[in-house]
């Protein structure tokens, strides 16, 4: 069938795109500079300290002499200082968990690193081992040595869990300890895998350059419509930026001083130094914009009608308006505590309602009957101070309700939401932001979503292994992993 001429030139674009590709891979290849052998060394020196723990005594005094018999047969990358065989015959359905129970009870000092992380194992320590029931084979390490081994979970973790398993299967614990740790100290395997994977990286920065410029060649009329499509987005970001600036800015300066006088006189226990140091940093972030916003040259001269003067000064206008909306939410949150403090009933109130809400959230959705009782008892509280908000004793009251609430969060978060690794820190929201309630407070419901997101990042780490990292339910953590067999 013959082609027309549209197809023709479609296919000769094709065909051109894809020699583009092959070229530009290649160019960028042999640009990108060859990762060094030499960083991936890994130091050989003495042999560890091997301590075999079997608390329930399912080893005989063979199986134990052959294990140390053994351990003499291992490399010894520099970095293990301690090699400690754990044996279980009855464990948590997470592993980590008995593993953390049974090292802060007979090992206090292998908790805690060289950066101070009291949730992390010491460094230079390795601990191998198996628990029968339910059957979890786990290797977990101080972060140096799962960084110079390349053992942590992702890496070469699960080629070590793979080794164990066979042996303890079969019940031969002795040889599957061995291999896991034989797998683990493998100094060659370790150097190569390094290696391997930033050679790996270069390949992909180099075929990601030529398959994009392959792309580029096929597809380019997409790229100007995306970059068409995010130049105007950019355009209206600025143009929001701009009116908001120029229409806030002046009326805020002049609310200032007014602010900054109610922010000092705050005297409950609402007002720490560090809520006063957030106040003084947006304070003068803002004041700093003064000649920006008004001064010759600044903002009030930007042509908005001329895309190309609003495109350049895009950063200056968004930087500027972040300031504006900072000093904004910060001028709510001093006004709102410094009515609570000053006896404002409808205030004091808003907020009673805001902080009820947050605590029947958590009361609903904690599983703990304690933790549910103490929320209800706290849910009282708060309504005694709803029916008396001009009670003398309303703002010691409402300080202590706040208080207790707080370390009641500490419980759920540690007891409800240690289940999955923390993949993102738990903001901790400050003076200039929307959501702030008072210092140090997170509310339940922003702890929840913050869980949900660690929740679901777990799943997809889980998803691409079948090993599964170490984290125990009461938060503490560690390099490594376990799986089931």
């Amino acid at each position: 069938m013959a082609l027309g001429s549209t197809a023709k030139i479609a296919l000769g674009t094709l065909g051109a795109a894809a020699l583009v590709g092959v070229g530009t891979t290649g160019l960028i290849y042999s640009l990108t500079d060859a990762p060094d052998p030499a960083q991936f060394v890994v130091e050989v020196g003495q042999a560890p300290t091997v301590t075999i723990d079997d608390p329930q005594d399912v080893l005989s005094p063979e199986d134990e002499a052959r294990m140390l018999r053994d351990a003499e047969r291992l490399d010894h990358p520099a970095v293990v200082k301690q090699l400690h065989y754990l044996v279980f015959a009855t464990n948590h359905e997470n592993v980590f968990d008995s593993v953390e129970e049974y090292v802060r009870d007979a090992y206090p000092e292998l908790i805690g690193n060289a950066e101070n992380d009291d949730d992390r194992f010491a460094d230079g320590t390795a601990i191998i081992g198996v628990g029968l029931d339910p059957r979890q084979a786990f290797a977990y390490y101080g972060d140096d040595v799962a960084a110079e081994l390349q053992v942590d979970y992702g890496q070469r973790d699960e080629e070590v869990l793979d080794a164990m398993e066979p042996g303890v299967r079969d019940g031969n614990i002795p040889a599957g300890l061995f291999a896991a740790a034989k797998t683990a100290f493998d100094v060659e395997a370790a150097e190569e895998y390094g290696l391997d994977k930033a050679n790996g990286d270069r390949g992909g920065w180099a075929f990601g350059g030529g398959a994009g410029a392959a792309g580029a060649t096929a597809a380019v009329g997409v790229a100007v419509g995306l970059s068409r499509q995010s130049r105007r987005r950019k355009l209206e970001q600025a143009r929001e930026d701009y009116k908001a600036v120029t229409g806030e800015y002046a009326a805020l300066s002049g609310r200032l001083d007014e602010v900054d006088i109610r922010a000092s006189s705050l005297s409950s226990a609402f007002a720490d130094a560090e809520m006063r140091k957030q106040w003084a940093e947006v304070r003068d972030r803002f004041l700093g914009y003064h000649e920006t916003v008004s001064g010759a040259g600044g903002i009030g001269d930007i042509d908005m009608t001329n895309d190309k003067q609003v495109l350049k000064n895009s950063k200056k206008l968004r930087d500027a308006a972040e300031s504006v909306e900072h000093v904004s939410n910060a001028e709510d949150n001093i006004n709102r505590i410094f009515n609570i403090e000053n006896g404002d009933a409808t205030t004091r109130r808003t907020s009673l309602t805001d902080l009820r809400e947050d605590v029947m959230e958590a009361r609903v959705g904690v599983k703990n009957d304690r933790l549910s009782y103490e929320l209800g008892q706290l849910l009282e509280r708060i309504n005694w101070l709803d029916s008396n908000p001009t009670a003398p004793n309303f703002m010691d009251e409402f300080v202590r309700v706040l208080g207790d609430y707080r370390l009641l969060l500490d419980q759920v978060k540690k007891e409800e939401f240690s289940d999955v690794k923390e993949y993102e820190p738990l903001h901790r929201p400050a003076i200039y932001e929307r959501d702030y309630y008072y210092p140090g407070y997170i509310s339940y419901v922003s702890m929840s979503s913050w869980h949900d997101s660690n929740v679901r990042a777990h799943e997809d780490a889980q998803s691409s292994s079948s090993t599964r990292p170490g984290v125990s339910s009461s938060g503490f953590s560690a390099s490594g992993s376990s799986s089931s067999f």
